[in-house]
């Protein structure tokens, strides 16, 4: 299992990956002409002591906003029409992207995880997107030493656990970390909780 995470995908999104998705639907509508329209032509200005300074505005399309995530839906629809091997499946919610590969050994999961990683590193090379290390991990079921998964020339690091949409997923599939963190998260809520209600379970009239 691979995730992927995007630095500040919607805010990092180009105007002319969307369009060129928007165009790509061969659909003519008022709708998406109204679409192409407000992607074209938009300036950002600033007052400043000099006066006003402006500047084309090429990128970024507001998370919470109405279009925002059906604009990213049409740029990344692209990497999932990719043909892609039946040993690797590729997922996301949002920007969160994650890969699962498997394979009868170590060195084909290997060649599979890197083919697969090149592929999607062409879709975001396109498109102006990048990739923070940081916050990729890889994730391998198995007890066994596991190395050689790279973003380019770079190592992916290995994690025991990664979480993915609230649920933590451990390298041996028990959930144990997951049910671990709720039962810490249960705890926290019992011990404010106590502190509000005291030891009595009623509100005290300080209270």
């Amino acid at each position: 299992m691979i995730s992927l995470d995007i630095k500040g995908a919607f805010d990092h999104l180009q105007y002319t990956s969307i369009k060129n998705s928007l165009d790509n639907l061969k659909y003519h509508s008022n709708t998406l002409e109204t679409l192409i329209d407000i992607l074209s032509n938009r300036k950002v200005a600033v007052n400043t002591s000099q006066g006003p300074a402006t500047w084309n505005q090429q990128q970024g399309c507001p998370q919470g906003s109405c279009t925002g995530p059906t604009f990213w839906n049409l740029v990344a629809d692209e990497v999932f029409q990719q043909d892609w091997p039946q040993e690797v499946h590729l997922q996301a919610f949002a920007d969160d992207f994650i890969f699962l590969v498997h394979a009868g050994s170590k060195q084909e999961v290997k060649n599979l995880a890197n083919k697969a990683l090149q592929t999607f590193k062409t879709w975001t090379d396109k498109h102006k997107l990048e990739i923070s290390l940081d916050k990729t991990y890889y994730l391998h079921i198995n007890k066994n030493r596991y190395s050689g998964i790279k973003w380019g020339q770079n190592n992916i690091k290995r994690a025991s656990v990664i979480k993915y949409l609230g649920v933590l997923i451990d390298d041996k599939l028990n959930l144990a970390a997951h049910l671990s963190a709720i039962k810490n998260k249960s705890l926290i809520l019992h011990q404010g909780l106590k502190n509000v209600a005291r030891t009595s379970w009623g509100l005290s009239k300080r209270s």
